[in-house]
C-alpha cells in the first residue's frame, strides 16, 4: 500500500554546473600534448539503481509510524518523540487557519451553497452583500471586485454595476447553524406558532387555502400534519397569536383594518372578526404589555401603533422606528415576556427592546430568500430568535448564540457548507468560509477554517485512516504542527497542495456524484489528539514527514535516527530498484554522451554509506555535479538514498581519457536551455 503523498521537502539549490573546457581547445598542455581524442565505446545502456525509502526522509516516516505501532507496540507519543528529537508536546487553541487554494490562483473566486444564499462579510462580521441566487462570483479589478450572481455554478452569471471595494472579501452562507435544527415544510408560505402549548414554537405551511401545522419537525413535507384545515389567505396577511392567553397559538388573517381570527385549530372552528387599523397598514401580533396574551399592532409608514387589548380603539403605544420600506418583525428578543420589535432592511435584521426611536444592529444574523425570515422560540427558553426559509421548502431554525456567519460548527450540515465552483460540473465543499484576495493584481482564493476541522480533510489524504490508531494519531499531531508552523503569505498561512499539505476540503461533487474527503477513523485520531502539537523553544515545530525513510531519517532540523519501524511488512518503499536508461540521463543534458557516473559523497548513515550528497557525471571533457536530491528529482527516484551500477564500476570505465580533466571553475547555464532542475514542490 503506497502513501498517497510521497514527499515533503524544502527548496533545494540549483544544480551546480562545472563546465570543464577541453584541454586541446584551451591550448593547455600537461606534461606534453593532450591525448588523442578518444570515443568511448558504450557497452551498457542501462544504469541499475537500488535505493531505500520514499521522500526526503526528514522527520517522521509514515510507514515507520505504522511499523512502530504494529510491530513494537509504540504509542503516538513514543513515535513522535523518536522522530522529532528536541521537541516536546504542547497545546494550541482551535483557531482559524487560512489555506490558499492553489488551483484557483489567478482565477475568479466562485462560490455556491446548496441551501440558502451566499453572502459577503466584512472584517467586522457585518454582512454587506447577499447573493440573489445560490452562486456568486468575485473577479478582481481596480479598486476591488466585480460581483456577479447566478442560480448555480453553471450560470449564467450577471455582473452587478458597482465594484465591491476591498482587498479581501469573505464569503459564507446564511442559513442558521442552529440549536433548533432544520425542517422541511414544502412549497408555500411558512408559519410559526406554539400549536400544542408546550412552550416552544412549531412550524406550519400555507399552500393555497390548505394549512398544515406540525408539533415537531417536520423532517419531510410529506409527514402527516398534527392539524390541517382550510382558510383562504388570498389578498390578506397571515398572522398568528395566542389570543386567549392559554399558551396555544391560532392563525388569522389581516387586511385593511379587519382581523379574522380562528377560534381554534380544529377544521370545524369558526372565525372571530376584530377591527383595528386602516388600508395600507401592516398587521402585527405580540404581547406588548407582558400580560400573557397576544394583542394587535400595526405598522404605518415609519410608525408603530400597538394596542394592549383586542378590538377597535386607539393605540396604547405609539412610536417611530426604522424606515418606510423596512419589513417589520416582532419577537421577544431578551426573554422578558414582552414582545419587542425589529425591521429587516436589505436582508439585515435590526432589532430594539425599547419602543422608541433606537435600535441595535444584529450583526451576525441575516435571513435568506429576500424577506422570508422567521421568528420563533425554537427551544422553549422564552427568547425568540431568528430562522430562515429558503423559498423551496427548507427551514433553518437558530437557537441562542447561533450565527448566520462563517460555518465554524463542526456539525454543520453539508447543504449549508460553502462550496467553491471548480467548474460547472465540479464543486468542492469547504468548512469555514472562502475568501477572495486581491494580491497586488493577482487574485487568490483562500479558505479560513478551524484547525481541527481542517485536519479532518488532511489526515486521511496523507495516511490511510485504516492504519493503526497510534500511527494515525501521530499523523494528526504532525499535520497540525506542520500547518501551524507555516507562514506562507500575509493572507494565507499554508496552501492545499503537496507544496504544503494536501487538503481536499470536506467533500467534492463531480458530475453530480458526491464523495467525502473525511473519514470516521481519522476523525477519531484527530479528536484523541485535539490541540496537541510538537513544540521547540516555545514555538510550534515544523514537523516534516515523508512516506518512508528506508531505515534512517535524513537528519537536518531533527536529529537523524535509525528507523526500524520503516521495515514494516506492508512498506514497498523500504527497499526498491529501477532501471535507468543511459539515454534518459543524456537527454537531460542536451544529448551529451555520458562517459562516467559515480556517487562521490554520502552522509555515512545506514546501508551503502547512507544518503547521497553528491553525484558526478562526466560527458567527455565536461563534468557536472549534482546533489543526491537533485539527481533523484531529475530522474524520478524515490529518494536520495541510492546506489548506481553502470557496468563493473558504476561508471563508463572504458573511456580513454586523462586521470583528471582541468577544472577552470566555469559556472554557466546551458545556452540551449534544455536542462533545468525540476521545480521543487516544497514537499
Amino acid at each position: 500500500m503506497a502513501i498517497r503523498r510521497p514527499d515533503r521537502s524544502v527548496h533545494t539549490p540549483s544544480l551546480t554546473r562545472r563546465v570543464i573546457a577541453v584541454v586541446a581547445a584551451l591550448g593547455v598542455v600537461f606534461g606534453g600534448a593532450a591525448p588523442a581524442a578518444a570515443q568511448p565505446v558504450q557497452t551498457n545502456d542501462t544504469i541499475a539503481v537500488t535505493g531505500h525509502g520514499w521522500g526526503h526522509g526528514r522527520g517522521m516516516s509514515q510507514y515507520g509510524a505504522h511499523g512502530y505501532a504494529v510491530d513494537y507496540g509504540w504509542t503516538s507519543d513514543q513515535i513522535l518523540d523518536h522522530y522529532y528529537g528536541g521537541t516536546v508536546a504542547g497545546a494550541v487553541p482551535n483557531d482559524l487557519l487560512t489555506v490558499r487554494i492553489d488551483s484557483a490562483n489567478g482565477l475568479p473566486t466562485v462560490a455556491q451553497v446548496d441551501s440558502g444564499l451566499p453572502v459577503l462579510i466584512d472584517a467586522n462580521d457585518q454582512i454587506t452583500h447577499t447573493g440573489t441566487g445560490r452562486a456568486l462570483r468575485l473577479t478582481a479589478t481596480t479598486g476591488g471586485f466585480i460581483l456577479a450572481d447566478a442560480p448555480t455554478c453553471a450560470g449564467p452569471f450577471v455582473d452587478r454595476p458597482d465594484v465591491v471595494p476591498g482587498e479581501q472579501l469573505r464569503i459564507s452562507s446564511v442559513s442558521a447553524e442552529s440549536a433548533g435544527g432544520a425542517a422541511t415544510v414544502g412549497a408555500g408560505t411558512p408559519v410559526v406558532g406554539d400549536w400544542d402549548g408546550d412552550g416552544d414554537d412549531d412550524l406550519g405551511v400555507v399552500n393555497g387555502d390548505a394549512w398544515k401545522l406540525w408539533n415537531e419537525g417536520p423532517d419531510n413535507a410529506t409527514d402527516t400534519p398534527d392539524f390541517a384545515f382550510t382558510l383562504d389567505p388570498a389578498g390578506q396577511q397571515i398572522v398568528v397569536g395566542d389570543w386567549g392567553g392559554n399558551g396555544v397559538d391560532t392563525p388569522g388573517l389581516f387586511s385593511d383594518g379587519t382581523w379574522l381570527i380562528r377560534d381554534g385549530l380544529d377544521p370545524a372552528d369558526g372565525l372571530t372578526t376584530l377591527n383595528f387599523g386602516q388600508a395600507g397598514d401592516t398587521g402585527l401580533v405580540g404581547d406588548w404589555d407582558g400580560d400573557g396574551d397576544d394583542d394587535l399592532g400595526l405598522r404605518r409608514s415609519r410608525s408603530w401603533l400597538l394596542r394592549g387589548a383586542d378590538g377597535s380603539g386607539p393605540a396604547d403605544i405609539l412610536f417611530d422606528f426604522g424606515r418606510i420600506n423596512d419589513l417589520p418583525v416582532v419577537g421577544d428578543w431578551d426573554g422578558d415576556g414582552t414582545t419587542d420589535v425589529g425591521v429587516v432592511r436589505s436582508k439585515t435584521w435590526i432589532r430594539t427592546t425599547e419602543f422608541a426611536e433606537a435600535g441595535e444592529r444584529l450583526d451576525d444574523v441575516v435571513h435568506v430568500r429576500h424577506d422570508r425570515g422567521l421568528v420563533g422560540d425554537w427551544n422553549g427558553d422564552g427568547t425568540q430568535t431568528l430562522g430562515a426559509h429558503d423559498g423551496a421548502g427548507e427551514v433553518d431554525l437558530s437557537g441562542p448564540g447561533a450565527t448566520f456567519g462563517p460555518r465554524l460548527d463542526p456539525n454543520v450540515p453539508l447543504a449549508h457548507t460553502i462550496q467553491r465552483c471548480v467548474s460547472s460540473s465540479e464543486q468542492r465543499y469547504y468548512r469555514g468560509e472562502l475568501r477572495a484576495i486581491h494580491n497586488g493584481g493577482n487574485q487568490r482564493t483562500v479558505t479560513a477554517v478551524p484547525v481541527e476541522s481542517y485536519l479532518r480533510a488532511v489526515v486521511p489524504l496523507e495516511m490511510p485512516a485504516s492504519w493503526s490508531p497510534a500511527a494515525v494519531q501521530s499523523q494528526a499531531v504532525s499535520a497540525r504542527s506542520y500547518s501551524l508552523a507555516e507562514n506562507r503569505t500575509s493572507y494565507a498561512r499554508t496552501c492545499d497542495t503537496i507544496s504544503c499539505q494536501v487538503y481536499g476540503g470536506r467533500s467534492v461533487r463531480r458530475n453530480g456524484t458526491l464523495s467525502s474527503n473525511e473519514h470516521p477513523l481519522s476523525d477519531a485520531a484527530i479528536a484523541a489528539t485535539a490541540g496537541i502539537v510538537r513544540m521547540r523553544d516555545g514555538e510550534v515545530a515544523r514537523t516534516e514527514f515523508s512516506s518512508s525513510t528506508g531505515g534512517w531519517t535524513a537528519g537536518g532540523v531533527f536529529p537523524a535516527v535509525e528507523d526500524l519501524g520503516d521495515a514494516v511488512s506492508i512498506n514497498p518503499n523500504h527497499d526498491w530498484d529501477i532501471a535507468l536508461s543511459t539515454s534518459t540521463v543524456e537527454a537531460r543534458f542536451s544529448g551529451r554522451s555520458l562517459t562516467r557516473l559515480e556517487v562521490t559523497a554520502r552522509n555515512g548513515l545506514g546501508q551503502d554509506g547512507g544518503r547521497v550528497e553528491e553525484v558526478t557525471l562526466t560527458f567527455g571533457p565536461e563534468v557536472f555535479t549534482m546533489t543526491g536530491n537533485e539527481f533523484r528529482r531529475a530522474f524520478g527516484l524515490k529518494s536520495d538514498w541510492f546506489t548506481v551500477d553502470w557496468g563493473l564500476d558504476a561508471r563508463r570505465s572504458d573511456c580513454v581519457c586523462p586521470d583528471a580533466w582541468p577544472d577552470h571553475g566555469l559556472d554557466e547555464l546551458f545556452l540551449d536551455g534544455q536542462w533545468e532542475p525540476p521545480e521543487d514542490e516544497g514537499d
